[in-house]
């Protein structure tokens, strides 16, 4: 935001002591419409949280001109990803594989971060599995990346199992977490419901719609055979259903009667 004479000048000596290129300008230009949205919405700590901004704005540019300087595509477009620039991820992305020195490793992860596994030629995949299958715990992370998420899991397993059986907590802690935080819990329900789905299994497909916390397509799968629930002798899909359709009364029945028939385990 500046004015004719100002902006000629970013041009010739350089905006904050350099010149601004594209994606800098970009990002300003960004991040600027992201400070006024803030200051609108908020009162007391606007001012403050602008300077926030600020700062982390002169953080992200600064870090972009050095990775830029240095010509590490790889890192600009993880830089640009972490801070949801889609259009520099994946201009860099494209730099970065064009670059000789570029390896199997680093193909891979720059696909994945796109959600194009499908683009990684076959031959850099099979040199990654032939490269990790003694490292349970990098293997672990090719198939995620790869959307394998069953094989990931497995592998992860292995290899937190390993490091707590020669005293490595803090890497099973590591693992677990990066596990988890990379929502290969969820992925692994996912994959329970689509062998549910295609077993017909009723039960199994609520349960992990419960665990996914998908509560609208719960309700539609209950209401969608509720014929067949009534009929049935599940008096846990019973009491679902009358969830399902709002039905306190039998929901407190059905719940009491589960408790009165299984009290005795």
């Amino acid at each position: 935001m500046l004015c004719f004479d100002c902006h000629r000048e970013t041009q010739i000596s350089g905006g904050f002591d350099r010149k601004l290129d594209a994606d800098q300008g970009t990002l300003y230009r960004n991040d600027w419409h992201q400070i006024v949205l803030e200051t609108r919405a908020k009162s007391a700590t606007a001012k403050e949280e602008s300077l926030d901004l600020r700062v982390d704005l002169e953080l992200v540019t600064s870090l972009a001109e050095i990775y830029r300087d240095e010509e590490s595509y790889w890192r600009l477009a993880m830089h640009y990803d972490a801070i949801q620039n889609i259009e520099l991820r994946d201009k860099y992305i494209d730099l970065a594989l064009q670059q000789q020195d570029t390896d199997d490793e680093t193909h891979i992860f720059l696909r994945a971060m796109q959600g194009r596994a499908d683009l990684i030629p076959l031959d850099v995949i099979k040199r990654e599995r032939e490269r990790l299958a003694d490292n349970p715990l990098q293997l672990a992370r090719l198939h995620k990346h790869l959307g394998e998420y069953g094989e990931a899991a497995a592998a992860y397993v292995r290899g937190v199992v390993d490091r707590l059986s020669t005293g490595n907590t803090f890497a099973a802690a590591f693992y677990l977490k990066e596990l988890y935080k990379d929502g290969l819990v969820e992925e692994l329900f996912k994959l329970a419901l689509k062998d549910a789905i295609q077993r017909k299994d009723i039960y199994w497909q609520s349960r992990a719609l419960e665990e996914l916390g998908w509560r609208s397509e719960l309700r539609e799968l209950l209401l969608k055979h509720a014929s067949e629930i009534r009929e049935s002798d599940d008096l846990f899909l019973q009491e679902k259903l009358a969830w399902a359709e709002d039905d306190s009364r039998a929901y407190v029945d059905l719940h009491k009667e589960i408790a009165r028939r299984y009290s005795d385990g």
